[in-house]
């Protein structure tokens, strides 16, 4: 009778436990701060590997993968051990059949140290040595890009690089293909990101949280305040009263970029907040912290720091959940988009659940779009910031006289039917975050072309702190120097100085359906178009950089590049950067001629007046523009 009692039971456990796994959709494990082997890390480890489910577990590493400075470069002596703590984290996951993503933290970083982007580096080629696919760092190569992972048709991973953000030394990175370069690029690229999985659930991995109630957040326990070094140490019990209390005291105030007080940090939640902080079905997820945390603010955060180490947290004004033990996070998306998040702890030799908590998918209707009509004409008069001429007389002795007149002039400008130009375009993606926005565009057969606004926001070029305050008028004020119709006269100039060059087209856009979810940015706005590459299909200069350095027998064009800089200096266009430059291949017999292709060439500042005014002093371009 026992025993068959017995029997039931276990049956009934397995039934259970199989039930529980067919009602989950998709699964993720998350792991934060894991880079220290110990028996509790190994434990966890293991225990998490018996979890995934064939073909629908991806586990996720949220930062600080190897303590305690990263991966070891090429031939250092901590470079071997450095490789066996990161195969302690994929090797059981992907045994299992999981696919395993690393994201980078503060000691991935060097500890914010000087060596950092070489060690991200070292780490992503070390995972590139596996030959897998479905192992890798994210984002790669020291790039800041934010890097979307599709699990299921509701249920994606957003995942950028905090400590990029936060970064102290230089992290310029010339030689790798990266999509974005600052901050505002970034900004953009999550914006595009959101807007194409905001039907979703959306786990917005990073290393750094957004809400925390542990160290970085500003808490420190008794212990900390007695025992300071334990921070150094775990073992360095030196009793310090009263002196050990000013390193908490830095610590909640700014100290360090690493903790949320700082303004660095301060101005990363602001930032992406700002993308995503709106949207209900967001998660962030996290590490940083050595803890486990789930905080529901105006966001919920879950925090699963404790993959190797502890320290203390609390429970705060917002905590769900919170732990100082060893663990990690088991999210589940259920059958019905439902998530489920489970926290799981080492104790006592043995890992158990401590606390489970759904959240809601929510259905967001759609917006109803107020959608101004397109325009039936093939012209319209503009003024295109007539409060350039709005000045005083005062205010044009001390910022100029420049170009105002222009700006306010009453202009007619061709209308830009996107559908309709180049056989149809459709709008495909957000350009850069400098100075103007710009809009990707491709035909049918794939050659892409670009928009761009007339108007600058030079604001970005500000500290954020700066960015509402007199600074940005004054800044925005100065634009004025530059002519809005210049670059309709660079490719008669270029083609002058046997200089490659795109040919600019300016005009009204008029609202369309091949604008997409972009409409509203670009509609009704005067823009710049012209082709993306336009001499054909041509490299971008870090490509072009690295076949130079893959081979000697290729070469750079010299007398071309020397003529298109000293184009540059004619048109006073000082700050080209280097996505203003495609670079056209040639092969020859002793290798490829790379030769340069400028593009972007808006910014103008020279005075041209005797070519400008035969498009302006008609009020007119149309003369300009009968080939669209």
């Amino acid at each position: 009778m026992i025993k068959s009692f017995t029997l039931f039971t276990v049956l009934f456990l397995i039934s259970f436990i199989v039930f529980a796994q067919d009602d989950v959709k998709y699964r993720v494990i998350l792991f934060g701060d894991a880079g220290e082997m110990n028996p509790a890390q190994m434990q966890d480890l293991k225990n998490a590997a018996k979890q995934i489910l064939p073909k629908k577990t991806t586990v996720l590493y949220l930062g600080d993968n190897i303590y305690p400075t990263g991966m070891g470069l090429p031939g250092s002596v901590e470079e071997e051990e450095t490789k066996k703590i990161l195969r302690s984290q994929f090797e059981p996951m992907r045994k299992m059949g999981a696919a395993v993503y690393f994201i980078p933290g503060n000691h991935d970083w060097d500890k914010s140290g000087p060596k950092g982007l070489a060690k991200i580096k070292a780490q992503g080629d070390y995972l590139k040595e596996q030959n897998d696919p479905l192992l890798k760092l994210i984002p790669d190569n020291g790039c800041p890009d934010p890097v979307a992972i599709n699990l299921t048709d509701k249920l994606t991973i957003i995942a950028y690089d905090s400590e990029w953000w936060l970064f102290p030394y230089n992290k310029t990175n010339p030689n790798d293909d990266c999509d974005c370069h600052n901050k505002d690029e970034i900004l953009v690229k999550m914006d595009e990101l959101l807007a194409e999985n905001k039907d979703k659930v959306i786990l917005l991995a990073s290393h750094h949280p957004f809400q925390s109630y542990g160290p970085h957040g500003g808490y420190f326990n008794l212990r900390n305040h007695l025992f300071p070094l334990t921070s150094l140490n775990k073992n360095l019990y030196i009793p310090l009263p009263g002196l050990g209390s000013v390193y908490p005291l830095l610590r909640s105030t700014l100290l360090s970029p690493e903790d949320l007080n700082h303004p660095a940090y301060k101005d990363m939640i602001k930032s992406v907040t700002g993308v995503f902080g709106d949207y209900p079905n967001v998660t962030y997820v996290a590490g940083h912290e050595h803890g486990l945390q789930l905080i529901k603010g105006k966001q919920l955060q879950i925090i699963s720091g404790s993959g190797s180490k502890v320290s203390p947290n609390k429970e705060g004004k917002t905590s769900l959940f919170h732990e100082m033990k060893q663990g990690y996070v088991v999210a589940d998306q259920l059958k019905n988009n439902d998530m489920r998040y489970e926290y799981y702890i080492y104790s006592d030799t043995s890992v158990k659940k401590v606390y489970s908590y759904i959240k809601k998918f929510e259905t967001i209707p759609k917006k109803i779009r107020n959608r101004d009509k397109p325009i039936t004409a093939d012209s319209i008069f503009v003024r295109i910031k007539p409060e350039y001429d709005s000045v005083g007389r005062f205010h044009r002795i001390i910022f100029g006289e420049n170009y105002r007149k222009e700006y306010a002039a009453k202009t007619k400008v061709p209308v830009l039917r996107i559908s309709q130009m180049m056989g149809g375009l459709k709008a495909t993606k957000r350009g850069g975050g400098n100075q103007s926005r710009s809009l990707r565009l491709e035909d049918k057969n794939g050659k892409e072309y670009v928009l761009r606004s007339v108007e600058k926001f030079p604001e970005v070029l500000l500290p954020a702190a700066l960015r509402e305050t007199f600074a940005k008028d004054i800044l925005k004020d100065n634009m004025s120097a530059q002519h809005p119709f210049s670059a309709l006269v660079v490719p008669e100039l270029a083609e002058a100085g046997g200089i490659a060059h795109s040919n600019p087209i300016i005009g009204w856009v008029s609202p369309d359906d091949n604008l997409g979810e972009f409409e509203p940015a670009f509609a009704n706005t005067l823009c710049l178009f012209e082709e993306r590459e336009p001499t054909g299909e041509s490299d971008n200069s870090p490509k072009m950089d690295k076949k130079l350095t893959e081979d000697n027998d290729n070469r750079l064009d010299g007398p071309a590049w020397v003529r298109a800089r000293a184009f540059d200096v004619l048109l006073g266009d000082w700050d080209r950067h280097e996505d203003q430059w495609r670079w056209k291949e040639t092969k020859t017999k002793d290798g490829s001629l790379y030769s340069p292709v400028p593009r972007d060439r808006d910014q103008v500042f020279f005075r041209s007046d005797g070519l400008l005014q035969r498009y302006t002093q008609s009020s007119s371009l149309l003369p300009m523009m009968q080939g669209i």
